[in-house]
């Protein structure tokens, strides 16, 4: 929070993949409406493999994690504290570029189904914050943490990906579609439970290790 460090550098890689997308499909000629929770999520994924890469970079490289593991507290409690955060810098980045990512390739008006899109995007969130904190802790052990990570992350998070992808999708397309909405998001909540408890669960070990 004080060095602001993590959110800068993923407000300013989605903004950059923005800029890429409008150039590569001439977003103002070109209506990407289908094609908007593709985009979307794209570049939120690897601005959030980003963060979730640096969560634990500061605690093991000056210290802090021996004595988070030293505190008095359990430390399944330290795993849900560390995904909360992820959780808010994830959500913080997305608060401040959705809007501006609705005006360049978005020609649908969507508002009336605003809080549909605001569930997928907390739950898609929860999901990729619940898995990344529990890999990102395994990954910073190893001498290839910045390698680690994507190899670890990409094929545990592709079902949340494919229900972002529909649901915020047929969301900002304006498509009649409620019925596949629904369903994208009672998977998503399903998702989100099984690997909080499994986080919550192996954490003690994973941060032991």
């Amino acid at each position: 929070m004080r060095t602001k460090e993590m959110v800068v550098s993923m407000f300013l890689f989605v903004m950059l993949t923005m800029v890429i997308f409008n150039y590569a499909f001439r977003a103002e000629t070109t209506d990407l409406t289908l094609f908007g929770g593709g985009l979307l999520w794209l570049a939120f994924l690897f601005a959030s493999m980003l963060g979730l890469n640096r969560s634990f970079v500061h605690e093991k490289d000056e210290g802090c994690l021996e004595g988070l593991l030293l505190s008095p507290v359990d430390r399944p409690v330290i795993y849900v504290g560390k995904m909360l955060g992820n959780l808010i810098f994830i959500s913080l980045v997305e608060v401040l570029t959705v809007p501006i990512f609705s005006i360049f390739f978005i020609r649908t008006n969507y508002l009336d189904r605003i809080w549909l899109f605001l569930v997928a995007i907390v739950l898609s969130n929860l999901g990729i914050a619940a898995v990344g904190t529990l890999l990102s802790t395994i990954s910073i052990n190893t001498r290839t943490r910045d390698l680690m990570l994507p190899i670890l992350f990409l094929p545990i998070i592709i079902p949340v990906l494919i229900a972002a992808v529909t649901s915020t999708g047929l969301i900002m397309a304006g498509a009649n579609k409620l019925d596949l909405v629904f369903s994208s998001l009672k998977f998503l909540g399903v998702y989100d439970m099984i690997f909080l408890l499994i986080g919550y669960g192996l954490y003690d070990f994973v941060i032991g290790e």
